[in-house]
């Protein structure tokens, strides 16, 4: 007993117990916010892509097939290919595949893009939330502006 008291009354380990235990959370709090930061740059970077391509597609009236295949492979060199990507343009006038056909001028066109594939910043997010849902944590954008073709 006299040896155990003696031992509560040493403080040499104190700081290296005091780093073993605050270093996780250090080391966690890095992490998230180097996660949390590319996540927000991949949103960002298809925001621009598909930008873009609607500020074209608005003079267009429509997302000509040209157009379109400009978006989709902008959207891949960015990492956003494959089947995970979908891609939904509104009123269907405007995204279908016949290039004569075009949305009027002060019509709206809609498009939205969705990357089906949870970023790396889902994971940290689960460890303290484990009922969160991937799907919070796809890459998306959707944007909207009004026709000019006559």
């Amino acid at each position: 007993m006299r040896n155990f008291l003696e031992t509560l009354r040493n403080k040499r380990g104190n700081a290296i117990l005091g780093y073993l235990i605050v270093t996780p959370f250090i080391v966690y709090f890095m992490l998230y916010i180097i996660l949390g930061g590319a996540y927000f740059l991949r949103v960002n970077d298809m925001t621009n892509v598909v930008n873009m391509k609607l500020d074209r597609a608005l003079v267009e009236g429509q997302f000509t097939t040209t157009l379109r295949d400009e978006l989709e492979n902008e959207l891949d060199s960015k990492g956003f290919g494959g089947a995970d990507l979908t891609i939904n343009i509104s009123p269907s006038v405007a995204g279908d595949s016949n290039n004569t056909s075009y949305a009027k001028r002060g019509e709206e066109i809609e498009v939205t893009v969705l990357y089906k594939e949870p970023h790396w910043f889902y994971y940290p997010n689960r460890l303290f939330s484990p009922s969160i849902s991937e799907s919070k944590f796809y890459i998306g954008a959707k944007i909207s502006g009004m026709s000019e073709k006559w």
